[in-house]
């Protein structure tokens, strides 16, 4: 199979490799849908963050989510470039009144070379750039940023623990008694062929 566009250049050649992925002309297969497992961590943190997001900031203010991911072949890489898709842009991105906050989410890893020189490019433009490892550290970044926030973590965490009080405990389920004596169960009959129906 051939991927290409007119005036583009004459594209790259692949073909397929079963079920582990596209195999490049030259090159090595790609594994569809496998990631990274501090990937995975990562995306668990950006949910939590997206969550207190839309609940602590103020109406006005807009956030959004970038994902670029990854490219899943040299293709795909290329066309990113091609439409100037920079790598090393930060997962978060916040503007109230004025205020430009992007918070780069890590679980676990180190900044990239990329990563770093964005970092230094939008703080050198007057951009907040904040590198967020929880929750409460984006909280922090936004108390830091002079970012006024509807709900705090502390907050949030009192209400659910002043509901978890509220509701009734749960009463727990009384053992079951030993079977006795001649008394059989309708499943100890089948087995036994005493019960035919």
């Amino acid at each position: 199979m051939r991927c290409g566009w007119p005036g583009l250049g004459s594209g790259v050649t692949y073909r397929r490799e079963g079920r582990r992925g596209m195999k490049m002309a030259d090159g090595p297969a790609i594994a569809e849908g496998r990631r990274p497992k501090n990937v995975q961590h990562e995306w668990t943190l950006q949910r939590a963050v997206a969550a207190f997001l839309s609940k602590a900031l103020p109406h006005d203010a807009y956030w959004t989510s970038l994902d670029m991911g990854r490219s899943r072949s040299a293709a795909e890489g290329q066309l990113r470039k091609m439409r100037g898709v920079k790598a090393g842009v930060p997962d978060i991105f916040i503007l109230y009144r004025g205020i430009g906050l992007w918070c780069e989410l890590k679980a676990g890893a180190s900044l990239s070379d990329p990563q770093k020189l964005t970092r230094d490019a939008l703080r050198d433009n007057g951009h907040l750039w904040e590198l967020c490892r929880s929750v409460e550290a984006v909280e922090a970044a936004c108390l830091y940023a002079n970012i006024p926030l509807r709900a705090t973590l502390g907050a949030i965490r009192a209400r659910i623990e002043e509901q978890n009080a509220r509701l009734p405990a749960k009463r727990k389920k009384a053992p079951r008694r030993p079977q006795t004596g001649d008394r059989i169960t309708v499943a100890q009959a089948h087995k036994m062929g005493m019960w035919r129906g």
